[in-house]
């Protein structure tokens, strides 16, 4: 099968690439950089050069190929503001809208790539698909866009899954970032650190794509965690100790949310305790690393200095 993935050189999207390549299909990878697509490339996909804002540049990739996985997403270069989580959301809504109608006329899967902080408001309580969508100001685009998914596959018959991972960590990503704070002793944790935090390796959400393409049902939707969630301030608590350094010291939200915005703490201490029984058993979706504990010294061998620092 060839599959077109937007955002295919970004953290998640270049993971669900090399899954996909991994499971013998064809992957066309929509990029903004035509630079950083060589590496795309290079790894055997074919590249597309797109921007989101400008459908032209990808509606007409759909009937290029048998499936579409979504996984692009603006990003911010610095503190979120709530202009910029409106251009985000618009964003995507645009690139969303464009390929799903594009994927019900022409009969052919979509997968969309979500986030479980659409469920962001249910404190400790377990959290599985069943339960309504309450998400975080960072989530509201997501989960509008979920619903209009859904409404597609009832009104128009749209095959579409909706991928929904915990906290994505690799060598990439916040845990990069986390990783050269705490190493450098600059990292604070935003008050308690009381919330749960279900954890998942990108590369185990890069492989649930091939098997969704094959196993899931459309219309359906699948959270992707680990088995054992974490108080926040266990993952930094593990993280700390891993880099043989201190455990890293409080402070308040407020304080933090004037340097990294207030809708990045509350996505921070939002509470994601999730059930992810329903990938596992309809997908066959099985982990690589089936805790925080099993996937991160793989991260730290990624970060040769981090690993280095580890072991002082």
């Amino acid at each position: 099968m060839r599959v077109l993935v937007t955002g295919a050189t970004g953290f998640v999207g270049s993971a669900i690439v090399r899954a996909l390549l991994r499971h013998g299909h064809k992957v066309l990878g929509l990029v903004r950089d035509a630079g950083k697509g060589r590496a795309l490339v290079d790894t055997g996909a074919d590249m597309a050069i797109g921007n989101m804002w400008q459908p032209e540049t990808y509606q007409p990739l759909v009937a290029q190929v048998e499936a579409v996985v979504h996984a692009a997403q603006q990003v911010s270069n610095g503190r979120w503001n709530r202009r910029q989580i409106a251009d985000m959301h618009r964003s995507d809504a645009l690139m969303t809208r464009t390929l799903a109608q594009a994927c019900a006329a022409q009969a052919k899967p979509f997968i969309y790539t979500s986030g479980a902080l659409t469920h962001a408001r249910y404190g400790d309580d377990w959290i599985d698909e069943t339960l309504p969508q309450c998400p975080c100001l960072l989530a509201r685009g997501h989960a509008e866009m979920v619903d209009e998914l859904a409404q597609l596959h009832r009104r128009n018959g749209l095959h579409v899954q909706v991928i929904s991972p915990g906290f994505v960590y690799g060598a990439g990503g916040f845990m990069k970032m986390m990783v050269e704070l705490v190493r450098a002793g600059r990292y604070r944790m935003v008050g308690r650190g009381d919330n749960y935090w279900t954890m998942v390796h990108v590369d185990d959400v890069g492989e649930a794509y091939p098997l969704a393409l094959a196993h899931g049902r459309a219309g359906e939707g699948y959270f992707l965690g680990d088995e054992a969630p974490l108080r926040r301030r266990e993952v930094l608590d593990r993280l700390a100790d891993a880099l043989a350094r201190p455990h890293v010291g409080r402070a308040p939200g407020w304080l933090m949310g004037l340097f990294l915005g207030y809708p990045t703490i509350e996505a921070v201490e939002s509470g994601l305790r999730l059930r992810c029984d329903k990938a596992r058993r309809e997908l066959g979706w099985q982990p690589r690393y089936a805790t925080f504990d099993a996937g991160l010294p793989a991260v730290l061998a990624e970060l040769p200095e981090q690993a280095e620092g580890s072991r002082k």
